[in-house]
């Protein structure tokens, strides 16, 4: 594999340097117009705007109109993201270059972000790019927070928005304050703050939920400075905090009576500096950044039944503290983009950091049973990793031809609690080739490898030995498409029909929930096809999209193959914008899936206990969403949104959703029945 990895590095050296002997007549990189495919148009569609008259106000809000996502679960807490048939722990998420990273607790979800603070939230599917990162197999989610001149209208030096806003089907109560200035020609300065409280939440044909009430705070305070036309520090602080006394597993049913769990709460704090530096120079573009991120689940200490002191078989009371479980990121990325004639050659370097761990607000001490008064530490140091890397990508431009060839050499480190050490070289490919005036073809490639993920924070262990050998997630990633351009055919200001067919394989694939000895646990292949057409005329706009996901996972313990959960899922989208005036904008949003069934299958994490096999069938569903956002010319600066989500009232869960994956929907979460939004926005 080394050698293989070896040889196609150097045929891509090569390559490169082939092609640009072929290029040398040909026009610059710059003066080329690169049309967006029908993924991509779809993607930056997605912009703060549009979230405002959404009214989102979750991570499935976000990318509820994302192609290949999927994201599950009813309260915010609980939402899990799904990509390309593999959960977001096969993804690398970023807000503003900081990653997030890690698993909390495998019954809730770990995307802590606010639709609130941003400015874009966008996907990269696929691992075809040498600049996405480490450990990128299935795609990548980018998330940046809105500026202070994403605010700020020319001539402004200073203004404000506020905005409140109500939710029926969550009983969601929010209020948004965002302060934004110009103080003077070299520094701008945005302040926003997020309060929004979640009461009992509604499901058709049943009892609300009250065991789920919590509430959200969060905010973004950031700082620009331009010194002049070639320098730009962008410093930033995002705050995230969602907690209540709510039961602790977000993603499982919930009750008609008030929780008993202990308060808990996840929160997140991220700092982030970034830089860049254009002089007016076509060698020279660099962009830094230095980042730190902390993600943490509290859990209040309490007195009574042991919790953390349980043990199966014994009867025991205790005084327990407080609880933090933990997982840190930091990190630096620092590269440079050159044009060379009709190359644009970027090329840089990048370390990250995690790491994990259990801290105790006290001593924990056994008041009552057989080891009563035995005093217990639990604090735990968990695992860590340290990743290192080397990337090139060179996107070249050859007539009709635009070929982006890439590598990345990183180096995966495991400390902590473990002890291992992997590396790869990783080339990447991308090729569009424009046949005809209206029909591009497209093909990518790009090699796999993800160090071992640590396992969930919650579940952290002190481990003196580990039975299992610890490898890297490795496999290969192709993709075949093409887009036709049809907005002569449909007289339109623009349309475009893209589709896309992909397979990857994961070999030594591994999940962190409740894998302590970072068990390589199956061998998985993912297929699946993805069709996006758009179009827009004058005030309209219309996105249709297809998804499919197949495959197959194989277990490593003893052979058996089966269905990954996250397959044989057809998914269609329907997403309709139409200006009735410059005061009056509407929006139709749907999603369609048809039943399924699986051949499902299940083994312990840590053991490989089991294993059961057993067909699942999921049931259908079809959603409709409708919205209004008005602006009254007599009313300056002032937005009314109106919406109903869940229009019909629909009883249904997504297909990856706890329970539904093995057969069981009344286990886990149905989402949230008809949801009456609406909100109110004054700028000054």
């Amino acid at each position: 594999m080394k050698k293989n990895s070896k040889l196609l590095f150097s045929l891509s050296i090569c390559t490169c340097f082939a092609l640009n002997t072929m290029a040398e007549e040909k026009t610059d990189l710059g003066e080329v117009s690169i049309i967006d495919t029908a993924l991509e148009a779809q993607i930056k569609s997605i912009t703060s705007e549009k979230l405002e008259n959404l009214q989102a106000s979750d991570i499935k809000d976000i990318l509820k109109s994302m192609p290949s996502v999927i994201v599950d679960g009813n309260a915010r807490y609980s939402q899990k993201v799904y990509i390309r048939g593999l959960e977001d722990k096969s993804s690398n998420i970023t807000i503003d270059g900081a990653k997030i990273s890690g698993q909390l607790f495998h019954h809730s979800g770990d995307q802590t972000i606010d639709a609130e603070m941003l400015k874009i939230g966008s996907i990269e599917l696929g691992p075809n790019s040498a600049l996405s990162g480490p450990g990128v197999i299935n795609g990548s989610f980018i998330y940046e927070t809105k500026d202070p001149s994403d605010y700020l209208k020319e001539g402004e030096n200073f203004g404000g928005k506020v905005s409140v806003g109500y939710q029926s089907g969550f009983d969601r109560k929010s209020l948004d304050v965002a302060i934004f200035s110009k103080i003077n020609e070299k520094l701008e300065f945005v302040g926003i703050g997020n309060l929004s409280k979640d009461g009992e939440l509604s499901i058709p044909n049943s009892d609300n939920i009250k065991s789920k009430e919590s509430k959200l705070k969060s905010g973004l305070v950031k700082v620009i400075f331009k010194p002049n036309d070639e320098n730009t520090f962008k410093l930033s602080y995002n705050k995230y905090q969602d907690g209540g006394n709510r039961q602790l597993s977000g993603e499982k049913a919930g009750s008609s009576l008030s929780s008993n769990d202990r308060h808990n709460e996840i929160s997140r704090d991220t700092y982030t500096l970034n830089y860049n530096y254009s002089p007016q120079n076509d060698l020279v573009n660099i962009d830094a950044k230095l980042y730190s991120s902390k993600q943490d689940l509290e859990i209040e200490g309490d007195s009574g039944p042991a919790y953390w002191l349980w043990q199966r078989g014994f009867s025991h009371e205790s005084d327990e503290p407080t609880m933090n479980f933990e997982n840190e990121t930091k990190g630096i990325d620092l590269r440079n983009t050159s044009l060379l004639s009709n190359h644009k050659l970027t090329y840089g370097i990048s370390f990250d950091k995690e790491k994990q761990a259990a801290k105790a607000g006290g001593k924990a001490r056994y008041t009552n049973g057989p080891r009563a008064g035995e005093i217990v530490d639990l604090n735990v140091a968990g695992g860590e990793t340290k990743e290192y890397a080397l990337y090139v990508e060179d996107e070249i431009e050859l007539d009709k031809l635009l070929l982006t060839i890439g590598a990345r050499y990183d180096i995966h480190k495991l400390g902590g609690l473990y002890s291992e050490k992997n590396k790869q070289l990783s080339p990447k490919l991308k090729a569009e080739y424009q046949l005809t005036d209206n029909l591009k073809l497209r093909a990518g490639y790009g090699r796999i490898f993800k160090g071992p993920v640590l396992s969930e924070t919650m579940l952290v262990s002190d481990i003196t030995t580990n039975p299992f050998n610890i490898n890297a997630q490795t496999g290969h990633n192709y993709e075949l498409g093409f887009d036709y351009d049809l907005t002569n055919a449909l007289d339109a200001d623009e349309a475009i029909f893209g589709f896309t067919a992909y397979t990857y394989n994961v070999d030594n694939f591994m999940h962190p929930t409740k894998n302590i000895y970072l068990r390589s646990q199956y061998d998985t292949k993912i297929w699946g096809l993805e069709s996006v057409f758009r179009y827009q005329k004058d005030a309209l706009t219309l996105s249709l999209s297809h998804t499919y996901t197949g495959g197959e996972s194989e277990s490593i313990e003893n052979g058996i193959k089966f269905d990954p959960t996250t397959t044989k899922i057809h998914t269609f989208k329907a997403d309709v914008d139409y200006k009735i005036s410059k005061e009056l904008f509407v929006n139709y949003n749907a999603e369609f899936v048809p039943g399924n069934k699986i051949n499902s299958y299940w083994e312990h994490p840590t053991t490989g206990r089991g294993p059961d096999e057993y067909d699942v069938e999921r049931s259908g569903y079809g959603v409709h969403n409708i919205s209004a956002t008005y602006a009254p010319s007599s009313i300056k600066g002032a937005k009314f949104h109106f919406a109903v989500d869940n229009i019909f009232d629909k009883k249904y869960a997504r297909h990856t959703a706890f329970g539904t994956d093995w057969g069981n929907p009344e286990r886990g979460g149905f989402e949230v029945g008809r949801n009456f939004k609406i909100k109110f926005s004054y700028r000054f």
